[in-house]
């Protein structure tokens, strides 16, 4: 990036450096782990069940693939499979909520989830996280602090898929100084000015509509992008994990698709920037292009830090295990297999249908499967209906019971596909239930 570009960037974060962030330093914010209660938490004080009378906790989102309110938590004061940070009571009360495996890894399950390149599975993933930008930050847990690279890695992605598509092109109106031509309509006053009061007989200043790709919606991509860019090149360990993946194959293909785009755009344009419904790609991109800057308070010299504190935030820790999972699955050459399946009656879903195999997958983000004896019944009834399910595997003989599994996060990885015969003799069967076992998937 040239010297002249950086200047410009920057320049726009002193007029715009507090957009969408403001810090209460008065503010608590409680911090747990997933699945925990908030009065367990070691800096709970018991004033904050006077904050808290007035909060309706309504627990995790009854529409599936919600957006989930306070991180999924419940009346009972007990988090979800939520993690992030949110507002209790603003300006007052925060929580933050970490995940149950503190050492886990999220940058390296996200680019699993992103080299998964439909658009069925990206639509899914796009759901798996939200971010607020227009709510008072909060002092969050410093393993929290992989949130931007996952939104990094994430617009690099869903700016590939728009690219390979083709940029939108529309038709803009420019405003031109021309030298010996006249396009479109010759502005009068400004041709006065600038031309005939100053001889410049040569000269003709126009306006015109150009059809171009060039467009404010591009000029947001292209700032974004060169956002991504500069922060993947001061993380020396982001690059690391994302060497032998196609990200960098994918940026340098979008360095030249947006090489003739101008990146000169104002934040006042980016806010209230939008595109066209039926142009269902962009309104993606723009949406991940917006935090991204957001982010970085629109300043390119903060793309190489993370952020002390974070505005309010989710991650839905079990869509993105079972992106995860999927992911493993691809790379075990399983290529007939069908990812969130629809049965014939309302939310029955199913994760993973291997019909040629007659299998049905389920992953499942619960530790207690580690345990020998440890099953959830609602887990194995969900998995029973699923087998009966005659849309899901149509072609099933009515006496024959398909194999189900359950896939769960352990510290081994036993998932292989050996021989083409998959899950054949792998897997612990669960005691008492016919035809259904579970296999451990290792988490990074």
């Amino acid at each position: 990036m040239n010297r002249v570009r950086t200047n410009r960037i920057n320049e726009m974060s002193e007029k715009n450096e507090n957009i969408g962030t403001v810090s209460i330093a008065s503010a608590k914010a409680i911090s747990i782990c997933e699945h925990k209660f908030l009065y367990d938490a070691e800096n709970w004080d018991e004033e904050y069940r006077n904050i808290l009378r007035d909060t309706k906790f309504e627990g995790n989102p009854t529409n599936y693939m919600g957006e989930p309110k306070y991180l999924g938590i419940d009346a009972n004061l007990r988090a979800s499979f939520y993690i992030g940070a949110s507002w209790l009571k603003k300006h007052e009360l925060a929580v933050v909520v970490t995940p149950k495996m503190p050492k886990i890894d999220f940058v390296k399950m996200f680019v699993a989830a992103l080299e998964v390149d439909t658009r069925n599975e990206s639509d899914y993933f796009a759901k798996c996280y939200g971010i607020h930008f227009d709510e008072p930050t909060i002092e969050a847990d410093a393993r929290l602090s992989q949130l931007t690279p996952m939104l990094v890695l994430h617009y690099v992605e869903v700016l590939h898929r728009l690219a390979t598509r083709g940029l939108r092109r529309s038709y803009i109106t420019r405003e031109e100084n021309l030298k010996a031509k006249v396009k479109g309509r010759i502005m009068l006053g400004r041709h006065l000015r600038q031309n005939v009061f100053q001889q410049r007989v040569d000269r003709v200043f126009c306006q015109y509509q150009e059809f171009t790709d060039d467009t404010p919606e591009n000029r947001l991509l292209k700032r974004a992008l060169l956002f991504a860019e500069q922060f993947i090149d001061g993380k020396s360990g982001l690059r690391h994990k994302i060497e032998n993946t196609n990200i960098p194959k994918h940026l340098r293909q979008l360095k030249s698709k947006f090489e003739h785009i101008s990146d000169d755009i104002e934040p006042y344009q980016i806010q209230h920037l939008s595109t066209n419904k039926l142009f269902r790609d962009y309104r993606e991109a723009i949406r991940v292009a917006k935090m991204l800057l957001r982010r970085f308070d629109y300043s390119i010299a903060k793309a190489t830090s993370e952020p002390q504190k974070t505005p309010p935030f989710w991650i839905d820790m079990a869509r993105l295990y079972e992106m995860w999972v999927y992911r493993k699955l691809l790379k075990n050459s399983i290529n007939e297999i069908e990812f969130q399946e629809d049965g014939f009656y309302g939310r029955q879903v199913a994760d993973f249908v291997i019909p040629s195999e007659s299998l049905i997958l389920d992953a499942k983000y619960k530790l207690d499967y580690q345990k020998d004896n440890w099953v959830d019944i609602d887990d194995i009834r969900e998995l029973s209906g699923n087998a009966r399910d005659e849309k899901l595997l149509p072609n099933l003989e009515e006496t024959y019971s398909p194999r189900c599994i359950i896939l769960y996060p352990g510290d081994s990885d036993e998932l292989r596909h050996e021989n083409e015969q998959l899950f054949e003799n792998q897997g612990r069967k669960i005691s008492h239930y016919r035809n259904l076992y579970k296999i451990s998937v290792k988490l990074p």
